[in-house]
């Protein structure tokens, strides 16, 4: 069998059973982040690559975007386990033909976002690389013990919500690779989504210290794949409202000029590194008025329900099976 056949989710499955772990785990592989004690704290641990011809195209992803995503994906893991950043190393394969002034792009653009989420940068690693350009980031973070937020916490009943809007990333990808003819209030936010993705700290810190919250997942995969994540680990099914999905209203516009599907985008495009969440219904209100407080939005899109009852999108006249639709590394 080849690793196109098996897929993403299949290699984990069949990787990470029996990994092992020593007392100080208390979340192993599996979650957004890994759990760890610390001395009277949880640390975070998290890692993601960036690969060139997999997550950016240089034809149109600056050096210095490059650098501010690469961190700010591994800053979203940390949001989503409700944590503070603080500390990442960088490892990067760049091929000796690569301009240096290049290299200093995108190390500038590490180092300012860095300094917006007060990460410190601690060391790393370069290596020449045969091909193309490739990024990793290996980020730090903390949280108080009991405050971890992890995928398995649903429970059926709990209003699943998500903060922000979805679908600009998918939409800002769209936009990039085929130049349809558009206005610049159209693009801007959309090329901002796409290449310059900011996490959601203060929703996860709100969200960790918020009774009644049960799972949570950041959307990096697409909607539907990381809440089949949740479902699974949470040992759930659940329905979601197409009807309450909050799709950018950018994106909307996009696919109004172009023919496209903004839903398609906001269900499945990924990369929109907001927060998918659950709350019990007696909590809902409250934690969505204190995200809210704190300048957050969030929507309530769907519920969880038990397991056999599977996982739909719903419609007024009809519903259809979710299935993991979004990005799967590997597949074809």
């Amino acid at each position: 069998m080849k690793l196109r056949e098996l897929g993403e989710w299949g290699l984990l499955e069949m990787l990470l059973p029996g990994l092992p772990a020593g007392p100080e785990v208390i979340v192993g592989a599996g979650d957004d982040a890994a759990v760890l004690r610390g001395n009277g704290r949880w640390l975070l641990l998290t890692t993601d690559l960036l690969v060139e011809g997999v997550h950016f195209d240089p034809a149109y992803t600056g050096f210095a975007d490059l650098g501010r995503k690469a961190l700010a994906v591994n800053v979203s893991d940390i949001a989503a386990m409700g944590g503070r950043p603080t500390a990442a190393v960088v490892a990067l394969g760049l091929p000796p033909f690569l301009d240096l002034e290049d290299v200093r792009a995108l190390y500038a653009g590490l180092r300012e976002e860095a300094g917006l989420y007060e990460v410190a940068l601690v060391g790393g690693d370069t290596v020449a690389s045969p091909r193309g350009v490739t990024v990793g980031v290996a980020m730090l973070g903390e949280v108080e013990p009991g405050r971890a937020l992890l995928r398995s916490g649903g429970r059926p009943g709990d209003i699943l919500c998500v903060t922000g809007q979805l679908g600009a990333a998918a939409a800002g990808l769209y936009l990039l690779q085929r130049r349809p003819a558009c206005s610049p209030e159209i693009a801007a936010p959309l090329l901002q989504a796409h290449l310059r993705p900011a996490a959601r700290v203060r929703a996860g810190r709100i969200l960790a210290v918020s009774p009644g919250v049960g799972a949570v997942q950041d959307v990096s995969d697409g909607l539907v794949t990381d809440l089949s994540h949740i479902c699974r680990a949470s040992g759930v099914g659940c329905r979601v409202e197409a009807a309450a999905v909050p799709v950018a209203p950018a994106a909307r516009a996009l696919a109004a000029l172009t023919g496209g599907d903004p839903l398609a985008w906001a269900l499945a495009g990924g990369e929109d590194y907001e927060l998918l969440f659950t709350v019990r219904p007696w909590a809902a209100d409250r934690v969505l008025a204190a995200l809210e407080a704190a300048g957050e939005t969030a929507t309530r899109i769907g519920v969880l329900t038990p397991p056999e009852e599977g996982r739909w999108l719903t419609y007024p006249d009809r519903r259809v099976p979710i299935g993991p639709e979004g990005y799967e590394h590997f597949r074809a």
